[in-house]
């Protein structure tokens, strides 16, 4: 939706549905934000005063969201953001549950019911919002589609696996990227990457998200640089979070979201153009 058309109407109507399923009446926990608190406001600026504020990775997009989390877990927002098309905002649900818990820690069962938790949550209010008429990925999906139509280029002869677990984004980028010539496979997480990545032929480059369920990206990718076959592998990494660079072993490139389609495209180029991609520290 874009900005002119976007009110305080549709905010506060996605925020009552995120507020209704997240914290459901009867189980004595309550969100830290009234959504009293924003009733009063006309104007996105005042409603947006309150989000922490991101401007992602060139292009100048921009993500607003709200910290609100569920009855089980505080963490998980809500979200605002422009994505991959510029002016065009969008309504999503953060997880945000990207602890450093491994599998030789004894909670991490319990984490592994709480994530499966939260993504069943965020999945269910996401397809509400939709029911609703509010603007998610799945109208960010049929738009993404519709461009690829006009943004067509030339074989490229070249292949890329995209890895995301939110499949209108996915599915809605991967039309972007044939129509620019690219060949494209997708896998839904982390576990189905290595599947496929088991298999030859490699691709010429993995696009990777970092927040996903199962295997985060920083997973995935250690995985992928102690495997001989891997080991040089074009990795581009694409993340909302805050990420330690130095706990990331040779990822080729790094995108902070939200980025406009642009800069990936460039970004993709650069990598397969070059003679031999350098790594990132």
């Amino acid at each position: 939706m874009r900005l002119e058309h976007l009110t305080p109407a549709h905010v506060r109507r996605a925020l009552d549905i995120y507020l209704a399923a997240a914290w459901p009446r009867g189980t004595g926990a309550t969100p830290a934000l009234s959504l009293d608190e924003l009733r009063g406001q006309s104007e996105l600026e005042g409603l947006f005063a309150r989000f922490e504020k991101v401007e992602g990775g060139g292009g100048g997009l921009k993500r607003y969201a709200l910290r609100l989390g569920n009855d089980r877990y505080p963490f998980m927002k809500f979200v605002v953001q422009e994505h991959l098309v510029n002016g065009e905002y969008f309504f999503s649900v953060d997880t945000h549950d990207q602890l450093d818990i491994r599998p030789d820690n004894p909670e991490y069962a319990e984490w592994t019911r709480l994530k499966t938790f939260n993504r069943r949550l965020k999945l269910d209010i996401e397809e509400q919002w939709d029911r609703a008429g509010l603007p998610t990925h799945a109208d960010l999906r049929v738009l993404m589609e519709e461009l690829a139509r006009f943004e067509r280029e030339e074989k490229k002869r070249k292949s890329i696996l995209l890895v995301d677990d939110e499949a209108d984004v996915a599915q809605g980028l991967a039309a972007l990227l044939r129509a620019r010539g690219y060949e494209v496979e997708l896998a839904r997480d982390g576990l189905e990457a290595l599947a496929r990545l088991e298999q030859d032929p490699l691709p010429d480059l993995v696009l990777l998200d970092y927040e996903m369920p199962q295997l985060d990206g920083e997973e995935v990718l250690a995985r992928l640089r102690r495997d001989p076959r891997t080991l040089n592998l074009l990795v581009l990494l694409a993340t909302a979070s805050t990420i330690d660079l130095s706990r990331l072993r040779k990822v080729s490139g790094l995108l902070r979201k939200p980025y406009p389609r642009h800069v990936l495209f460039a970004m993709i180029a650069r990598l397969l153009e070059a003679p031999r991609a350098e790594a990132l520290p």
